[in-house]
C-alpha cells in the first residue's frame, strides 16, 4: 500500500512540473564585428554591450565584451530575437548604437533612431566609429616652427558663438580637444603670440571670416599654419 501512494505522489509531482516548467528558451548564434575608427585603424579595448530589442529601443543588457588586439569582439544573445549593439564611447571614438548596412560596412550612429537591431548570427564585419576627439599641431606658416601657447577652440556649425571645447597648445604645437558629433568649426587665437586669429581654412591655413573657412570632421586635422602679425 505504501509503494502505491509513493508511486501516486511522484506521478502528481511529475504532472505539476510538467504544467508549472517553462520550455527552455533557445540562445541565438553570436554576433560578430571589428570596430574600426574611420580610417580604418581597429579600437582594442572598447566596451561592446548587447540588449534585447523590447518593442523597437533596446531593453535588457545581455552581454557586455571588451574588443581584442585587433578591435574584434563576439556578443552572445540571450533569446533568438533581434538585439541591440552599443560601442561605448571612450578616448578615441565616439560611442553609440550599430547601423548594420548589408552591402558595406557598419557604422556607430549618434541617433539612435537612424540604428537597427541585429539578428543573432549576423556578421557585422567592419563597424566604422567616428574619433571622439579634433587634433593637430599649429605652425609658423613661414618657418614650419612648432607654436606653444596658442588657443584652439571648436564649435558646432550650427552654434558657431558658442565653444564646445577648448586647447592650448603644448611645447610641441599640439592640441587635443574631445568632441561629440560629426562636423565643427575650428578658431584659432595666436594673436597673444604674436600671430593671427580666425578660423582654420579648407587648406589647413587661418582666415578671418567663417565664410572662407571649412568645417572639420572629428580626428586628426594636421598642421595649422599661422602667419605672424
Amino acid at each position: 500500500m505504501r509503494r502505491v501512494v509513493s508511486l501516486f505522489v511522484l506521478a502528481v509531482l511529475a504532472a505539476l512540473f510538467n504544467v508549472v516548467a517553462p520550455p527552455s528558451a533557445t540562445a541565438g548564434a553570436v554576433i560578430t564585428g571589428q570596430v574600426v575608427q574611420y580610417g580604418g585603424d581597429p579600437v582594442p579595448g572598447t566596451t561592446v554591450r548587447l540588449y534585447q530589442d523590447a518593442g523597437g529601443a533596446p531593453g535588457a543588457l545581455v552581454d557586455t565584451v571588451t574588443t581584442d588586439a585587433t578591435g574584434n569582439f563576439t556578443l552572445s544573445p540571450s533569446l533568438d530575437i533581434p538585439h541591440w549593439v552599443e560601442v561605448v564611447r571612450n578616448s578615441r571614438i565616439q560611442g553609440g548604437y550599430v547601423k548594420d548596412h548589408t552591402t558595406g560596412p557598419s557604422y556607430v550612429v549618434f541617433d539612435i533612431s537612424q540604428a537597427d537591431p541585429v539578428e543573432p548570427g549576423t556578421s557585422l564585419g567592419r563597424v566604422l566609429a567616428a574619433p571622439s576627439f579634433i587634433s593637430g599641431v599649429v605652425v609658423n606658416a613661414a618657418t614650419g616652427n612648432r607654436l606653444r601657447g596658442i588657443a584652439v577652440s571648436v564649435r558646432e556649425i550650427d552654434a558657431l558663438g558658442v565653444s564646445v571645447g577648448n586647447d592650448t597648445t603644448d611645447a610641441n604645437g599640439f592640441f587635443r580637444i574631445p568632441v561629440f558629433g560629426e562636423e565643427f568649426g575650428v578658431k584659432v587665437k595666436g594673436g597673444a603670440r604674436g600671430f593671427e586669429n580666425g578660423w582654420v581654412g579648407c587648406a589647413r591655413d587661418v582666415v578671418p571670416t567663417w565664410g572662407a573657412a571649412c568645417s572639420h570632421a572629428p580626428g586628426r586635422i594636421g598642421r595649422i599654419q599661422l602667419d605672424r602679425l
